[in-house]
């Protein structure tokens, strides 16, 4: 399946670079997202079933790319280009390609400024059931 032309766009401009791409490290990806999905749903605080939802998020993001031989390039906002492309190429609709934006900036806000926001239980299962849209989507066109 050749790739979406976008990709070759983000290509020339540096946000994404080649890479080379194993079946074999695209299954690991897709199974770290299931074993984060699966650790998600047990019983924890907000802050720990986001974290762990966004990571399985970006493990299926990281399966896309590798399916379509790039990786998310070394400059600034890098993951936040790799995230929009892939869910609107998994065809996440309008409305949560902008909640996933809106969570990566949580997720940023998170991981690299105090004092820490507190993450709210609806953000923690928004993003919980968008990782697990994305891993449906993302298995139906790798497998296809």
């Amino acid at each position: 399946m050749p790739r979406p032309p976008e990709y070759d766009a983000l290509l020339k401009i540096g946000s994404f670079k080649e890479a080379v791409s194993s079946k074999d490290s695209i299954k690991q990806f897709l199974q770290t997202a299931d074993e984060m999905t699966a650790a998600a749903q047990l019983p924890m605080p907000n802050s720990a079933k986001f974290l762990l939802a966004y990571e399985g998020m970006f493990s299926v993001v990281m399966a896309v790319l590798e399916f379509h031989e790039v990786r998310p390039g070394d400059a600034g906002g890098h993951r936040a280009t790799a995230i929009q492309r892939v869910a609107a190429d998994l065809k996440l609709d309008a409305a949560k390609q902008s909640v996933v934006s809106r969570l990566h900036d949580v997720r940023n806000r998170v991981t690299y400024r105090a004092p820490l926001p507190p993450i709210t239980k609806a953000d923690a299962d928004a993003l919980l059931a968008i990782l697990q849209e994305l891993r449906a989507a993302a298995r139906a066109m790798i497998d296809a």
